[in-house]
């Protein structure tokens, strides 16, 4: 039996130092939400921490009022301190509600019961150690692609795809390519030959068009097209597998680990691409995202780095030496080519 919990969440803006740019959108700020479950009798405090996007439909007010909702209904259930019954209890009272308020409430349940067994998130879920956390260089429209920083992933989808394409054709890889929906079949048949030529490792997101679709793929053999923008939950993770190689997931849009977890199972079982990525987000959330490192073949999780003065760096470990969610740690990895200025 765990002890009663009361919640408390706030929202708070943040303006960004510089805009983030990709096909569909445009971000200059964000909104960063936080929920807290606390009990009387003095206990640790569990503690869940996102971001909101409006340039990504995510709406502040609507996240913060769901969180709440359910984090109140799961608190009043005495089965809430036991792992396997707050899964059951998330997809029960969360299904109504959206994924970023299922994963901030799921969060800071999760903080809470790891804390008090004295270990990791990870490590009460059953999840590999972390280790190291291998990102992508991401550089988004109109900021210069020839950094010889790898693995590189250029966004495209605009006006200037062609030119960038022209850049990387030639250097080293591994270089990653997202277009984030933003092709046509005009826009795929004006860089047709130039992506062929470059060969990336990945495309991802190329277009909302399932025939085009299945043509790129046919035109690049050796690479893994994978789906982002339309992967929201387990039924868009198995839509994915039956039209791409694969599928970046972001934790916060799937509702949390749990429903990470049983995707990116699904998508080992059939060998297909699994990538986890971030939006710009909190480094707490990017940290507890990054517990899922060891089941990913491609990390994506440098969405931290556009929300905080941290410089980029090009990997990272979680320290877990206290328990509940680990904080990214740098230390010993700052130096030589890691580092970006």
């Amino acid at each position: 039996m765990s002890a009663p919990l009361t919640v408390r969440t706030s929202v708070a803006p943040h303006v960004l130092e510089r805009e983030f740019r990709v096909s569909h959108a445009t971000t200059s700020d964000v909104q960063l939400l936080r929920l807290t479950l606390s009990d009387l009798a003095g206990g640790p405090e569990g503690v869940g921490e996102i971001s909101a996007d409006s340039s990504y439909g995510q709406d502040a007010p609507t996240i913060e009022r769901e969180a709440r909702r359910l984090a109140e209904s799961i608190a009043a259930d005495p089965r809430h301190g036991e792992v396997t019954a707050l899964e059951q209890l998330l997809g029960d009272h969360g299904a109504a509600f959206c994924g970023p308020a299922r994963m901030l409430a799921e969060m800071a349940f999760l903080d809470r019961i790891a804390q008090l067994a004295g270990c990791p998130v990870w490590h009460v879920l059953g999840l590999p150690q972390p280790g190291r956390v291998q990102l992508l260089h991401t550089v988004p429209i109109g900021e210069d692609v020839s950094v010889p920083v790898r693995p590189l992933k250029a966004k495209l989808g605009g006006g200037t795809d062609a030119d960038i394409l022209a850049q990387l054709i030639g250097s080293p890889g591994p270089i990653l390519l997202d277009v984030n929906e933003g092709w046509d079949r005009a826009g795929w048949g004006r860089v047709e030959d130039l992506v062929r030529k470059l060969a990336p490792a990945v495309l991802e997101d190329p277009t909302s068009d399932t025939g085009l679709l299945q043509e790129i793929r046919a035109a690049l053999p050796e690479t893994r097209v994978v789906l982002d923008e339309s992967v929201q939950d387990h039924a868009h993770v198995v839509r994915a597998a039956e039209l791409a190689d694969g599928a970046n997931l972001k934790v916060m849009r799937m509702g949390g680990l749990f429903p990470a977890m049983r995707s990116l199972a699904y998508l080992r079982e059939r060998g297909l691409t699994r990538m986890i990525g971030s939006f710009l987000e909190p480094a707490r959330a990017v940290a507890y995202a990054a517990q899922l490192n060891g089941l990913a073949d491609w990390t994506d999780l440098d969405g931290h780095f556009w929300i905080t003065d941290t410089p980029p760096v090009m990997h990272y470990r979680l320290d877990s030496s206290r328990p509940g969610v680990p904080v990214i740690a740098y230390d010993a990895l700052r130096g030589g080519t890691d580092v970006e200025g």
